[in-house]
């Protein structure tokens, strides 16, 4: 009888425990027992996923980056973030659409690149725009009209930081709080390098096998990955690969830009997508100091859109529509201007200056802007032209009742109509450099990897969003939308991974 006792007593307890269980991993804490999310490279892609990711669906994240600090090619970013039919835009009294965006993207990509991926960047700019606002309290109050774009659409904030490092610091400290705050729901692990993912016999991922900061290889184990780690821009050798004639070009890149995602995920049998559509941008900053470094600060567009003109550094005359396309910006510089020097003079108003302040201040901190008298103008970069003819030509340009020689589509914050040879204007030498990479891997509208000779996803667990892949800007990306592309198809990872986790 005791026996028969004790046993109903065994069972029960065991009953009651399982109950106990199974109403513990109930919440957050199943959540947080299953294997995380992994997210490689820490840029704009890489935070957006991260962030929406945890915030929304409170799936966990280990966040990998191979180098020392947060932010990649992101945090560098200047002239701003593109977005259609935003309340900034309302509130400015800018007509803008999805549709008229869409047409700009299109022309821009020449026939290149996947029209239905530039749909999908085109129609959810609004409300990636609206997401910064509302998620991270970032203004994005002013606009700029960047080159191909019809209307000013390229948003930034009023306030005194850069947009690529104010988006930037703002989505990564959420990230650190809620890491101070919850260890188990984000991880974020820099100086560490992925160099291989593992699959099992079904193609499913398994893990993330990565150097640590030791340079000890380890494996992180995980269902799903999403590469958000960068294009190429920096590697001579995937240069020389896919775009020979750009190796000897300086680069606005980071060291970290080498191709390693595009190298392993194409290792896994992924379509390449556009790998020898690589962007020259027109204008990078040359240090008079530092020539020829091979490294160059972007001379940010904001600047030509915002009223900059372009001159030729032996003339002093314009020589071309300074809000075209990048690339046709770049062919007329390298066209028109002398082959040897590959340079021109980038020449800003007061007026400029005024709406760009704390840019302009920064670039002249770094020496890559002066703000000098016309008469000096001409002695310090020895134009062979005189003052007198030099301030006809900043005239000539400034004049809106007159058709611009160029057919430059908006001439805003020109040079007084007084101006004199002693009047101050602010100038820099800028010359073409390699700046973004629109081929990579090839996705579909859901951001997942594409297998090679095929429209089918290459597995399942696997993710791609920003620089990393093709196929979303075509020949030639415009102004404003690489930070763009990184909120769209950030979120849109985040979301169809939560319907597989």
């Amino acid at each position: 009888m005791i026996r028969s006792v004790r046993r109903v007593f065994i069972y029960v307890s065991i009953f009651v425990l399982i109950i106990v269980l199974k109403r513990t991993l109930s919440g957050t804490d199943q959540t947080s027992m299953k294997q995380p999310v992994v997210v490689i490279g820490s840029g704009l892609a890489g935070l957006t996923t991260s962030n929406r990711l945890i915030s929304k669906y409170r799936i966990p994240v280990v966040l990998l980056d191979k180098a020392a600090s947060i932010g990649g090619n992101s945090i560098k970013a200047s002239s701003g973030i593109n977005g259609a039919h935003t309340d900034t835009q309302q509130n400015l009294k800018v007509m803008d659409t999805p549709e008229l965006f869409l047409k700009d993207t299109l022309h821009s990509a020449k026939g290149r690149g996947v029209p239905s991926l530039m749909d999908k960047l085109t129609k959810e700019s609004k409300s990636a725009i609206r997401w910064l606002q509302t998620e991270f309290d970032l203004k994005l109050d002013l606009l700029a009209q960047l080159g191909g774009h019809s209307v000013p659409r390229t948003h930034r904030s009023s306030g005194k930081l850069p947009p690529g490092f104010e988006i930037v610091q703002a989505l990564s400290k959420k990230l650190k709080d809620i890491s101070s705050k919850d260890s188990n729901l984000v991880q974020i692990m820099l100086n560490s390098e992925v160099v291989d993912i593992e699959l099992d016999n079904q193609g499913h991922v398994t893990g993330v096998v990565y150097m640590d900061e030791n340079g000890n290889r380890k494996i992180m184990k995980s269902h799903h990955v999403v590469f958000c780690s960068g294009g190429f821009a920096y590697s001579k050798e995937m240069l020389k690969e896919y775009s020979p004639n750009l190796i000897h070009l300086p680069t606005t890149n980071g060291k970290q830009t080498t191709g390693d995602g595009q190298k392993i995920l194409s290792k896994l049998g992924a379509e390449l997508i556009d790998m020898d559509q690589v962007q020259v941008h027109p204008t990078g900053f040359i240090d008079p100091n530092d020539r020829e470094n091979n490294w160059k600060f972007l001379a940010a567009e904001a600047l030509r859109g915002l009223g900059g003109i372009l001159l030729h550094p032996t003339t002093g005359r314009r020589f071309t529509n300074e809000l075209s396309t990048r690339d046709t910006v770049t062919m007329e510089i390298q066209s028109k201007c002398p082959k040897n020097d590959n340079r021109a003079l980038l020449v800003m108003s007061d007026k400029v200056y005024e709406n760009y302040t704390n840019n302009i201040n920064f670039y002249m901190s770094k020496n890559l802007i002066k703000k000098v008298s016309i008469n000096d103008l001409i002695r310090q970069y020895d134009l062979q032209t005189t003052a007198s003819e030099l301030v006809t030509e900043l005239k000539s340009y400034s004049d809106v009742n007159t058709k611009d020689t160029f057919d430059r589509p908006l001439i805003i914050n020109a040079f007084d109509k007084d101006i004199s040879t002693e009047s101050t204007v602010y100038v820099g030498e800028v010359t073409p450099v390699v700046h973004f990479t629109m081929g990579g891997v090839k996705i579909n509208e859901k951001s997942q990897v594409i297998k090679k000779n095929s429209e089918s996803v290459l597995s399942n667990g696997i993710f791609a969003a920003g620089e990393v892949s093709g196929g979303v800007h075509g020949a030639n990306r415009l102004g404003g939308s690489s930070l763009l592309e990184c909120v769209v198809f950030g979120k849109t990872a985040a979301d169809n991974i939560a319907k597989l986790y």
